[in-house]
């Protein structure tokens, strides 16, 4: 069973595997309502280590919201050295609908960003955009394997259930082929 780790600015979800699950505070909540609730459903239905940034008031100082998302990324880098993670998915929203994949270029290269899109792509409509980080508008400067998810309001509202299913398949594909699986108790396969 995971353990859940309350902070002041978010939330900790010790998992298993080599995968982790991301929700980071966000300047516009708008786009980002949901992406918290989906990160953590997801963890706990893949076993999956989880950081959920705390949804912050719309009138928060800019002045706290850079602090809160500093501690967020110096938490998230230190969860990563700490747990032996090997590739994170980032997940945030987006106003248009469907699913947007972006992927820095470690990830694009890679089998994740393909097992990601193969296993989204049989239930939802996907944009990819393997560019460079700076376009996704979040930082993507962590040392692993990093995607993000950009969620459209029918993937955060209505079809929740089915994305947090998707993801979490997700999950189980990249651990698999990383060499860790729930099945083997954590252990290399």
């Amino acid at each position: 069973m995971p353990i859940k780790i309350i902070r002041q600015n978010h939330q900790e979800i010790i998992g298993r595997g080599t995968v982790l699950l991301s929700s980071p505070p966000a300047v516009d909540q708008t786009g980002d309502l949901y992406t918290g609730h989906i990160v953590e459903d997801a963890a706990l239905l893949s076993r999956a280590h989880a950081m959920i940034g705390k949804e912050s008031k719309r009138d928060m100082d800019p002045s706290a919201l850079q602090a809160a998302q500093a501690e967020f990324e110096a938490s998230t880098q230190s969860f990563l050295e700490e747990h032996g993670v090997q590739c994170m998915i980032t997940i945030s929203g987006k106003n248009e609908s469907g699913i947007e994949i972006r992927a820095k270029e470690m990830a694009s290269r890679g089998e994740t960003l393909e097992l990601v899109r193969a296993r989204l792509a049989l239930d939802f409509d996907l944009t990819i955009n393997t560019g460079k980080s700076e376009t996704s508008g979040r930082n993507l400067g962590y040392d692993v394997q990093t995607v993000l998810l950009a969620l459209g309001p029918d993937e955060r509202g209505l079809r929740k259930e089915a994305v947090v299913a998707s993801i979490a398949d997700a999950v189980g594909l990249i651990n698999a082929k990383l060499g860790r699986s729930e099945r083997t108790g954590d252990t290399p396969d």
